[in-house]
């Protein structure tokens, strides 16, 4: 395993044992690719690699009846093909208890009854804003008129939203609350057994997630866009699942379907909507020098577009559709990171300060000398004796982040606050520091510039604090 460098090419190409020039084409580049043919699909659905992310099974739960129906008839037909990283094995029992997972529809059902109530409030007070200004507010007509319209508001957002509820009953899956009665699992272990690879080795996991934010500070795909908004465990995860999807092509020497719902640009070249689905140059080049092989990748819409083809599956349009707007949605989730603002910095580090005060002047530190601390002052900060090891060090700040979203707190959208910088002077593997975004700096200067946290590299010998708890 090894980190790919921006830049690099087949060096070996150039000391080939022939003196012959190489005779190039227009696709001889390492950013040309030739758009799939059908014949491609048909090959790798007959003796390919299909390997399907973790939001192919999470969205069996998302779906209605007919898509998810339609999904597993598909991937019951490429079953000898299906292959899933452990990783995304991972990730899948991570998620699966999400509300917005297994409660999909009630949850959906729920945000847009909770827009309508507001429509409704909003417009209630705009009426009863412009009575007042226009003097109004005491006309007996007026106030029966508005009041009469406003009731009949009322009402119709009433049966809207009594309609949304009965909607999202039909169509959430029941019985998911045991393992023994889901019917997801009960349909994706015999799909899948035999089918999921190993767990990377405690060492090569570690050396995976430096080498993700490795990758991620220079941009290089995939997962890099993750490492915005995600502890760096959890950003590493898109990486994680390349690493071992590579060792899995590489055993096997044949081509890769990648099936994803992950549309992020770190993962695809520019997708139009009269463009085949391509994945990123440096991807294809990834996996040409790591295992020989193409890749493909398609999202799970069109792998069920091109199974009603080739297999000559019975699909129902509308679960293609279904399939589409779920990936649009979390495209559109995905799209957008949302500022940290003053109010939710302060609520965030004020309950980090009472759970890890450790984090807290890592933070402060880090803030106050350009957005970096380093390896030895966060030692210093924390207390901690020589023989503690840092690993988890940002941990808590992922910890926190959730549970003040499933609060109303935070949005989700805030890029993550303590970030892991790797490649110490005495052992690459080692953190050399850690890193904030620079948004956050004005407002923590804000919040605790002048004060005993605020030191910076010469400013003298940092406050003790109390220890973390728990």
């Amino acid at each position: 395993m090894r980190v790919t460098i921006p830049g690099e090419r087949f060096m070996a190409a150039a000391h080939t044992a022939s003196d012959q020039p190489q005779v190039r084409g227009v696709f001889d580049c390492d950013e040309a690719h030739r758009s799939p043919l059908r014949s491609d699909y048909k090959r790798i659905f007959d003796s390919g690699l299909i390997v399907l992310d973790t939001n192919v099974l999470l969205n069996l739960y998302r779906s209605n009846e007919s898509t998810r129906r339609d999904t597993l008839a598909a991937l019951a037909r490429l079953r000898e093909r299906l292959w899933i990283p452990h990783q995304v094995l991972t990730e899948f029992w991570r998620n699966r208890e999400s509300p917005t997972v297994r409660h999909h529809h009630a949850t959906k059902a729920n945000e847009a009854s909770a827009a309508l109530d507001k429509a409704v409030n909003a417009t209630r007070t705009a009426v009863t804003t412009w009575l007042t200004a226009v003097q109004l507010k005491d006309n007996e007509e007026a106030v029966e008129r508005t009041d009469r319209d406003l009731s009949g508001l009322a009402e119709a957002v009433g049966s809207l939203k009594k309609f949304i509820r009965a909607q999202a009953e039909c169509d959430a899956l029941k019985e998911t609350a045991t393992t023994h009665t889901d019917p997801v699992l009960n349909a994706l272990e015999p799909l899948l057994h035999g089918r999921v690879g190993d767990p990377l080795p405690s060492d090569e996991y570690d050396k995976a997630v430096k080498e993700a934010q490795e990758r991620a500070d220079e941009g290089i795909p995939p997962g890099h866009e993750d490492f915005r908004t995600k502890e760096p465990e959890l950003a590493a995860g898109d990486y994680l699942v390349w690493v071992q999807l590579m060792a899995e092509a590489r055993h096997r020497g044949c081509d890769v379907l990648l099936v994803t719902g992950d549309v992020k640009k770190d993962w695809w070249t520019n997708r139009g909507y009269d463009i085949p689905p391509r994945p990123r140059a440096e991807l294809l080049q990834e996996l040409r020098e790591q295992a020989g092989v193409g890749l493909y990748m398609l999202t799970p819409s069109e792998l069920l577009r091109w199974a009603k083809e080739l297999l000559e599956l019975n699909v129902d349009e509308g679960s293609v559709r279904d399939l589409e707007q779920l990936g649009e949605a979390s495209a559109d989730n995905d799209s957008e990171d949302e500022a940290w603002t003053a109010e939710s910095l302060a609520a965030f580090m004020d309950e980090l300060m009472r759970r890890y005060p450790s984090r807290v002047k890592a933070i402060v530190a880090a803030a106050a000398n350009g957005g970096f601390v380093d390896r030895e002052t966060v030692y210093e900060l924390a207390g901690y004796d020589e023989t503690r090891r840092l690993r988890g060090f940002t941990q808590p700040i992922g910890t926190l982040s959730r549970d003040l979203q499933a609060i109303g707190v935070l949005t989700g959208g805030e890029p993550f606050l303590l970030t892991t910088v790797y490649g110490h002077a005495v052992d690459p593997s080692w953190a050399k520091g850690f890193r904030i975004p620079s948004g956050v700096i004005p407002l923590l200067r804000s919040k605790y510039e002048g004060g005993e946290l605020w030191q910076t590299r010469d400013g003298g010998e940092a406050v003790s604090e109390p220890s973390d708890r728990g």
